[in-house]
């Protein structure tokens, strides 16, 4: 026997993925409730966002802000309450360029901490712009002049800030100070900021900052009535033509969500592959709780 037939065999996986699968999945949700998508994914997709009350008057208050070129915005809310939904909605709303005035727009999604030319030179690149300064000053030269360029070409310059609450006090001067350009008694760049309670406090120790907050906003959990909506739009969104959840399900699922809409948005999705697996209709409360208990949803 040579040496090669004692060389040990490479394991095989016991488990081999499959293509196919998402696609059978997919399938079974057309096949079953007329759905072409899946319609409770967590992933921030600004078509989904649900317009309704406390989100509803933030965005209103926040559209209203930087359309009439006030400055600062700020938005607060707590984990799943839907931020970095809106930041994208917001986003989309400026860059489409079919609804809002032409703008360019600068979406920052995590804030480099605590270098305040770090954030310098990622708000210029996020705007479409280069530089080669290493100063504070030579920074904020360049990203005046950027700013400037913006303004004279009509469009509107914005400066949006996800995890705001990350920033540190120097970040924030460095922010206040963007409000320091001047085109002729017009505020040429609007500022969202979008953090967790945290960023509350660190405005209160920047007043100079905090002062100049034309529109704020807390987002806060959904009412029971807005979290049956949610759940409503998501699945007439996907397609589904069919009411899936009973009532005594929509009640049990607020319960355990207490209207946070991530929470809302995972357990609804839970639920829905549950009856796919099983086999059944429609999504009751025990179908629901046995998702939540599978699914280890708190």
């Amino acid at each position: 026997m040579t040496s090669e037939n004692l060389k040990p065999k490479p394991p095989s996986p016991s488990y081999r993925p499959d293509p196919t699968v998402t696609q059978r999945r997919l399938s079974d949700l057309q096949r079953l409730f007329g759905m072409y998508t899946f319609p409770f994914s967590l992933s921030p997709n600004p078509d989904y966002m649900y317009v309704a009350g406390v989100t509803a008057r933030a965005l209103a208050k926040t559209t209203f802000a930087i359309d009439q070129r006030q400055g600062l915005s700020v938005i607060i809310g707590d984990y799943g309450t839907g931020k970095t939904m809106l930041a994208r909605y917001l986003y989309n709303s400026y860059t489409a360029g079919d609804v809002r005035e032409p703008s360019v727009v600068a979406y920052i999604p995590d804030p480099p901490h605590p270098s305040t030319r770090a954030l310098q030179r990622r708000i210029i690149q996020e705007l479409g712009g280069k530089t080669n300064k290493r100063t504070t000053d030579g920074l904020m030269e360049d990203l005046r002049t950027m700013v400037l360029d913006v303004f004279a070409s009509g469009r509107n310059c914005i400066v949006m800030i996800d995890e705001a609450q990350m920033l540190g006090r120097k970040q924030l001067d460095i922010i206040r100070e963007l409000f320091n350009f001047n085109a002729g008694g017009v505020v040429p760049i609007q500022v969202v900021l979008i953090g967790k309670e945290g960023l509350r406090i660190s405005l209160r120790h920047a007043p100079d900052l905090n002062d100049r907050v034309a529109a704020r906003s807390t987002l806060e959990p959904f009412t029971p009535v807005e979290t049956s909506e949610l759940i409503s739009f998501r699945l007439q969104r996907a397609g589904c033509k069919t009411p899936l959840f009973e009532p005594e399900a929509l009640a049990l699922l607020y319960e355990v969500s207490r209207g946070y809409p991530r929470k809302a948005v995972k357990l609804a999705g839970a639920a829905l592959w549950y009856i796919v697996e099983f086999g059944l209709e429609r999504i009751t409360a025990s179908a629901l709780d046995a998702a939540r208990l599978r699914d280890e949803i708190e």
